[in-house]
């Protein structure tokens, strides 16, 4: 088990932002490359075949109407991956939303596309926070979910979101393969896994950030943010 963490700190965010969007904007090229890039490909390919085949040999039509099943389900997985590439880049009304509807969006939309099941654990009264504490939980949560499915093959996943003092603090738990801490944070060092764009949000903010993961025990990482004062507050149910 490996802890990682900023300290509470507010960093000056001049250049800092541009360096975060240039290192998500690269990841996300790397994620549609890799993935529905691929499948439109691979499903081309085997339509290609499908055609010279039935030119070929019009009587080995059943084996050929496999291959256009398997090349229609792989351009259907394209076609999702791509919708939630570009969902990506249009986040659901953060200016007027709290922040528990905001992440709670979240939870459904990755149970609809995954299959998997997502608890969201609301403990007593969240704060009202400011617009960059949203977008900043929203994209770590949505991070923290694909990855765990991505890279940790979990398929249940334990949200749970509350505040102490002055700081919000938000962890998510999956029951994933876990995973070497130390080396994979220090690859994160060079950006891999999204884990340093994470940990750059909430330097940015003033908050900490720590991961907790070893192989066969799933992972957790926790935010904790500064709120500020403010009296409003929204029920957490």
């Amino acid at each position: 088990m490996s802890i990682d963490h900023y300290p509470n700190r507010i960093q000056e965010p001049s250049g800092r932002f541009l360096e975060i969007a240039e290192r998500e904007v690269g990841r996300i090229i790397l994620d549609i490359h890799d993935g529905p890039v691929q499948n439109i490909f691979a499903a081309l390919s085997q339509l290609y075949v499908v055609q010279r085949r039935m030119v070929q040999s019009p009587d080995q039509a059943p084996d050929e109407l496999e291959r256009i099943r398997r090349s229609v389900t792989l351009l259907e997985h394209a076609l999702n991956e791509i919708r939630t590439f570009m969902g990506a880049f249009r986040p659901p009304e953060f200016e007027r939303r709290d922040l528990v509807a905001i992440l709670e969006g979240l939870v459904i939309q990755h149970e609809e596309l995954t299959g998997n099941s997502v608890c969201l654990e609301l403990e007593g009264e969240l704060p009202s926070v400011p617009l960059p504490v949203k977008i900043s939980f929203y994209r770590i949560l949505q991070e923290a979910l694909s990855n765990a499915v991505r890279h940790g093959e979990a398929d249940h996943h334990t949200v749970s979101l509350r505040c102490k003092g002055q700081n919000v603090i938000m962890e998510v738990r999956d029951n994933g393969c876990g995973f070497d801490a130390p080396s994979v944070l220090q690859q994160a060092l060079t950006g891999h896994f999204g884990l340093q764009g994470m940990r750059e949000r909430v330097s940015l903010l003033g908050g900490t950030f720590m991961i907790e993961s070893s192989p066969g025990l799933g992972t957790c990482v926790r935010v904790i943010v500064p709120c500020g004062d403010n009296d409003q507050s929204l029920s957490c149910g």
